[in-house]
């Protein structure tokens, strides 16, 4: 092997986005160099272990939290030189800071000892650009790999015989939650032979908006360390029209890193600005979550992300809280780099079962929401769409009887439309095949996930169309993006004018036609899709759902593009079509039969051909980099995106 520059990159603490580090080292892997990516949720001892053996250390944090994380670094630093003199170079990037200008973090950032810093988003070529400077800068010369530049997906074998698709007693959970309950000191708030009666039930307002066909749910997102502004929050945004409060748990509560979230809170109160990402539930305990809770007249839910929320979740149940999002897949494999799907499932059927039983106690219904996956971004609707089918299947079969199925806006109208009416069809379908007829199904559009456009009135036109999308697609709710995502963490006015934009959308969508034709054969080839995938999983599995879905990602007949978790193949990969919607590019081991593959491999062609570009590294920054550098027509994409 001819001698190259090492490379090490990775994510740092509790922050879980993987695709930024995934593509930079793709990309820096075809320039010539030798790259070993570490992955997710790394600590700051992690990148000194292997820093001796690379030339250039990457540190990436895009949730706002890398001051909770380096807060030594300039010490670890000084004392890593004083045992290694070889010139390196050290790049931060991501986003960095929740509450701090751009100056002001790339100073802070730069005086630890950093050679250079990105506080937000840039592009590829800068970066590299930047790094070659500073290779011949700081003379530091090429040589042999001292370890090969492979990701570090070497894992356990997983024990199948420890799954069980059977209904946990109530004598078996309630004997497990007494060891929850001790996980964290405001476990001691939860009575574990009372069950709170909600308020407002999200249950009931999503299956009358679904039978009743009105217009799309409201509801944005929200997060704040300091309760006081939080319930200030969450009240103004209730009389400018959001039909459910929701509050998204903060990072380091999700890795339950609860002594760092308190502390966060604690800064935060004293800066009076927020230092964390979200709302610290297991933090406040139940008293206070029970006060904010209460201070809403409209369906709460608590949004969080993470292979294992009991604890948080019993906090929030006792709180009178209706809704719970996350399942087995969705906050697993686009969260966690360690955790195997066998221990998520677990984590999983326990939630299902306490949801269960609060509506046997209480008779209102935990609403229990999932996402198809949540790396959001080049997800192929089949894929989404089975992980969604699985989790509803794992959820029913412990007595859960309210279901909300998720889905990211990919921004092709027809493929997105499409998607909704089979992320429907499908789940009724496997819950009925399964026994399972009275479970209330209803939809969640999620307005475009990736990285924003960085002009203002372009965002604005996103979210506007993308509003109507989720009303021609006939989703019962949808989340709520700002206009402000790309320049600034969104404020209350920021998320009022969303909500004002997408009511004025839902009104012009009354007027909007679509080609049926063209949806109905989307509609049906995605149908056909998922079939294929969940006949594999349930082969697999020998009928059994859990132990279908642990083989399927073992063997890749699931594999979720982008995720950084180490039980995941990685082995598919998706782009766009010259219409801008999803097409498979290589489909690893996934199940699906010729007519499917040559129809993905015939769009993508088409792409390649008109791009002229045959590096699957310039296809992919492109696919992630167009919007936000507002390089296309219009949104949505369809007959836009490449011409």
């Amino acid at each position: 092997m001819p001698d190259q520059h090492q490379l090490l990159i990775g994510g740092l603490g509790d922050d879980a986005h993987s695709i930024g580090i995934g593509l930079l080292a793709l990309g820096f892997r075809e320039a010539g160099f030798n790259v070993l990516n570490l992955g997710i949720r790394n600590s700051i001892a992690d990148f000194f272990k292997y820093a001796a053996s690379f030339d250039i250390i990457m540190i990436s944090n895009k949730n706002g939290h890398a001051e909770l994380y380096l807060q030594d670094f300039e010490q670890s630093i000084h004392a890593f030189k004083l045992a290694n003199d070889t010139p390196k170079l050290w790049y931060l990037g991501g986003s960095l800071a929740v509450s701090m200008s751009d100056h002001q973090v790339k100073k802070k950032f730069l005086s630890m000892g950093f050679t250079n810093v990105y506080p937000k988003t840039v592009a590829f070529s800068l970066i590299l650009d930047d790094v070659q400077k500073d290779i011949v800068r700081y003379n530091i010369p090429k040589r042999n790999a001292a370890r090969a530049g492979k990701d570090i997906r070497v894992h356990p074998p997983l024990n199948y015989d420890s799954l069980s698709d059977s209904r946990y007693s109530e004598h078996a959970l309630q004997m497990e939650r007494k060891l929850v309950l001790t996980e964290w000191h405001t476990g001691n708030d939860v009575n574990p032979d009372h069950f709170e009666k909600p308020r407002y039930s999200l249950d009931r307002l999503l299956w009358q908006r679904k039978k009743s066909g009105g217009n799309v749910l409201l509801q944005p997102r929200t997060g704040v360390a300091d309760i006081k502004e939080q319930i200030s929050k969450l009240q103004a945004l209730e009389m400018a029209g959001s039909d459910i409060s929701s509050v998204q748990l903060d990072a380091a509560c999700r890795s339950k890193l609860y002594e760092k979230a308190k502390e966060f809170r604690d800064i935060s109160l004293g800066r009076k600005t927020s230092a964390l990402n979200g709302f610290p539930i297991p933090v406040y305990g139940v008293s206070e979550v029970k006060r904010l809770v209460n201070s809403m007249r409209t369906p709460f839910q608590l949004r969080a992300g993470g292979p294992d929320h009991r604890f948080t979740y019993e906090i929030a149940l006792q709180s009178g809280i209706s809704g719970l999002e996350g399942g087995a897949i969705c906050y697993l494999m686009p969260y966690d780099k360690l955790t195997s799907p066998v221990e998520s499932v677990k984590n999983w059927q326990y939630i299902d079962r306490l949801c269960a039983l609060y509506e046997q106690h209480t008779g209102f219904a935990v609403n229990r929401e999932y996402f198809g996956v949540l790396t959001a971004t080049l997800i192929a609707p089949s894929i989404a769409i089975s992980v969604n089918v699985i989790q509803a299947l794992l959820s029913a079969q412990q007595g859960v009887k309210s279901l909300a199925l998720g889905y990211a806006e990919q921004g092709n109208r027809i493929q997105d439309i499409a998607a909704i009416r089979a992320l429907e069809a499908c789940t009724n379908k496997y819950l009925h095949r399964f026994g399972f007829k009275d479970c209330r199904v209803t939809t969640v559009f999620h307005q475009y996930m990736a990285a924003f456009p960085s002009d203002y009135a372009r965002s604005e036109e996103l979210i506007f169309n993308s509003c109507i999308t989720a009303s021609l697609a006939k989703a019962t709710k949808m989340m709520v993006k700002t206009a402000a995502e790309s320049f600034r963490i969104p404020t209350t006015n920021d998320n009022i004018n969303a909500l004002q934009l997408c009511k004025k959308a839902m009104a012009v969508a009354k007027e909007v036609r679509v080609n049926e034709p063209r949806i109905r054969e989307e509609t049906q080839r995605i149908i056909h899709e998922v079939n294929q995938i969940m006949q594999a999983v349930l082969d697999l599995g020998g009928g059994m759902v859990s132990k279908g879905m642990v083989k399927a990602f073992e063997t890749g007949v699931l594999d979720i593009f982008w995720s950084p978790n180490i039980y995941n193949q990685n082995k598919v990969t998706c782009i766009r079509d010259v219409d801008g919607a999803i097409r498979f590019l290589d489909f690893g081991n996934l199940p699906f039969d010729e007519d499917t593959k040559s129809f993905h491999y015939e769009k993508t062609l088409i792409r390649k051909n008109m791009e002229r570009d045959p590096s699957l590294f310039s296809l992919l920054e492109k696919d992630l980099s167009r919007i936000w550098k507002n390089e296309y027509k219009a949104w949505p994409l369809d007959a836009t995106y490449v011409d």
